[in-house]
């Protein structure tokens, strides 16, 4: 199960975004700021809109809190894999 809160949605993108990023493979990180549970995906949408989405695992769902549009530094490295 995956669940939105409202921060997600702060920089224009929706929740279909997510699901395309999903099924075109994105990159899996772990938080880069070293937080336990938190990560974050770099991926492309069908439309090849490159995007950073930041999630919490929790038991029983995932929470998708931030997603945005990928830095210069971040395509280049999803780019890179």
């Amino acid at each position: 199960m995956v669940r939105f809160v409202d921060s997600a949605f702060k920089h224009g993108y929706n929740e279909d975004d997510f699901f395309e990023v999903l099924e075109t493979g994105p990159l899996k990180l772990r938080s880069r700021r070293g937080l336990e549970g938190i990560y974050e995906l770099l991926g492309r949408t069908h439309g090849g809109e490159y995007l950073h989405i930041a999630y919490r695992q929790e038991p029983d769902q995932t929470v998708v809190f931030h997603m945005r549009a990928m830095t210069t530094a971040e395509k280049a490295r999803y780019r890179k894999r």
